[in-house]
């Protein structure tokens, strides 16, 4: 079911597309994910259903539409950006003391009548029928083929997969990605047993020497498969420089045994290598990169 707007939030965001808009077709510019990130919070935010106690019901489907040309800017890094901004709308949610009973499920879509720069998010909160009482909810406001894509998308690319109950393992899901037998999000039992996954490889030594402004220096040894470089204090690498986004770029360890930097849609790219402007890269011993002001050099066994 949709979730109901609250009359000032309404008339709030009204005004906000009054002035947005105008603004937008004089002076166009890509939208940055990090402003998709602030707009999810809002529609979180306004969306929200007062239940029992005071608690607050956040919607938990988001539906991102874009224009053409940020669609297929975005799209570049669909993956990436919609497993960040499920995590921070997941942060977003604990902050504000919001119940989010599912992994928010984001969708991202192309509006033709859209201009650059203009984002428009439409929630949706799923219905509560084939609720089990414990607070799990199946996902009926999505087809069992739109959840079978999802599906299929995320395993791939060993994600997370948005939508299962929090605690639930990627694994739980795997079973199939036919339509028919899409997995039931409550939780219930199946007799279909999950093979054992292999496990992945250990990871080899890594680290960064990252040469600060002024000359200073620090060591960061990478011990996660996954490290987040920008401004954002929740960052692994924090980069404190104007220049650079509150969610830059990522280092992601690959099952083939390579790192590989990865740009976030960020408005100034990577300079790797002395080569500006660049958006993916396979991580060799001895590369160099920098971000903002920071100079990076990658070493490996």
């Amino acid at each position: 079911m949709k979730a109901r707007q609250n009359p000032l939030a309404k008339l709030e965001a009204f005004m906000q597309r009054l002035v947005e808009g105008p603004f937008a077709r004089l002076f166009p510019s890509r939208i940055e994910p990090v402003e998709v990130a602030r707009k999810l919070e809002r529609a979180m935010e306004d969306n929200t259903l007062l239940q029992g106690e005071g608690r607050r019901l956040a919607p938990n489907v988001y539906d991102i539409y874009l224009s053409i040309k940020d669609h297929q800017q975005m799209s570049q890094s669909q993956q990436i950006l919609i497993r960040d901004w499920q995590n921070h709308l997941i942060e977003f949610a604990k902050h504000r003391r919001f119940t989010l009973r599912t992994n928010p499920i984001i969708r991202l879509h192309a509006d033709t009548s859209l201009h650059t720069g203009i984002v428009r998010i439409e929630t949706e909160l799923a219905d509560r029928q084939g609720s089990n009482g414990d607070g799990a909810m199946s996902t009926q406001a999505i087809s069992a083929e739109q959840m079978a894509q999802l599906l299929r998308t995320q395993l791939a690319a060993g994600q997370p997969v948005a939508g299962m109950p929090m605690g639930s393992s990627p694994q739980q899901l795997a079973r199939s990605t036919n339509p028919s037998s899409v997995p039931d999000l409550t939780g219930s039992s199946n007799s279909s047993t999950v093979p054992p996954q292999q496990a992945a490889p250990a990871m080899p030594q890594a680290w960064l020497t990252i040469r600060l402004p002024r000359a200073q220096q620090q060591i960061y040894h990478i011990k996660k498969r996954v490290i987040n470089i920008g401004r954002q204090l929740s960052n692994d690498i924090i980069v404190e420089d104007k220049r650079v986004s509150r969610y830059h770029a990522q280092i992601k360890y690959q099952p083939d045994g390579q790192f590989v930097i990865f740009d976030l849609g960020s408005t100034n790219g990577i300079t790797i290598n002395n080569t500006p402007h660049m958006r993916q890269h396979v991580l060799h011993n001895g590369d160099r990169f920098t971000i903002g002001s920071y100079d990076f050099y990658f070493e490996r066994r």
